[in-house]
């Protein structure tokens, strides 16, 4: 079992509450991912979707930072089809709601043909990208750095590190698990970090600092094979201590499958 699988399980209670032990290996800084509280909240809500495995669209808004230790995960059904799931889902912990969020549960199928796909961009291959993370050197510490791979392609890095004269925020490179933490069982589990894995594409303009998501909707568009994803960040407008951000992965066959827009507020 990958530590991405065990540090997301959550035990079921009564009327759809859920137990959770948040991990202390995803923070960055004093405050827990929020890629992966999104992957703790998926998971306890999907309990409650049968048959509907795959959040093909989901939106969070998050209210306060959590910390590891016990939290509580609250899911309700809002309505239950044949084709779609709706449910909502709050994280509490210490008696106050932190996040709180909305799915839609679906079944994908794996075979399906598109009728129509854009082309995945040209990103050059982890072992021609640069592994790189600027959060590292301003927390001190691995914490959810450690939990991935992050590979930059060359323009990114020098973006990244101040070598370009004026940048543009955007990003792109390969993320995986990292190898000493196992692949999660189902590579799709992996997505709502991923889309959330990134340092702020707003770093390239100044230097990392906190950047606190206030709404993140993602979309599952494929369940991904296997193998790291291809990932594409941008942001149309940074302005006024607020900025959005852009991001989609591809797997390892070059399909899209996931797609994530945030607002959050810019730390600089």
């Amino acid at each position: 079992m990958s530590r991405l699988d065990r540090a997301t399980r959550v035990a079921a209670g009564d009327d759809g509450r859920h137990r959770a032990d948040l991990d202390p290996g995803f923070l960055i800084g004093t405050a827990l991912n929020g890629g992966y509280l999104m992957a703790v909240m998926q998971r306890a809500a999907l309990q409650r979707a049968p048959g509907h495995p795959h959040p093909v669209a989901s939106s969070y808004h998050f209210l306060h930072p959590a910390s590891p230790g016990p939290a509580e995960v609250v899911t309700e059904a809002l309505k239950t089809g044949r084709t779609v799931t709706s449910l909502r889902t709050t994280l509490r912990q210490g008696g106050r709601d932190l996040v709180t969020g909305t799915i839609a549960a679906a079944r994908l199928d794996p075979g399906a043909e598109p009728d129509y796909a854009g082309p995945a961009p040209a990103v050059a291959p982890p072992e021609r990208c640069r592994r790189f993370d600027p959060r590292r050197s301003v927390t001190g510490e691995e914490g959810f750095i450690g939990r991935l791979e992050q590979y930059y392609t060359e323009d990114s890095w020098k973006a990244l590190t101040g070598k370009v004269e004026d940048p543009v925020p955007e990003l792109s490179g390969h993320l995986a698990p990292a190898p000493a933490e196992g692949a999660p069982a189902d590579p799709a589990d992996f997505l709502p970090v991923a889309v959330d894995a990134t340092p702020p594409v707003v770093t390239v303009l100044d230097s990392w600092r906190w950047a606190p998501t206030v709404e993140l909707t993602w979309h599952m568009r494929a369940a991904p094979e296997p193998g790291p994803l291809a990932f594409r960040a941008r942001s149309r407008l940074a302005a006024g201590g607020w900025f959005d951000e852009s991001v989609e992965l591809w797997d390892v066959k070059g399909r899209l499958v996931a797609q994530g827009r945030q607002l959050a507020r810019n730390g600089r």
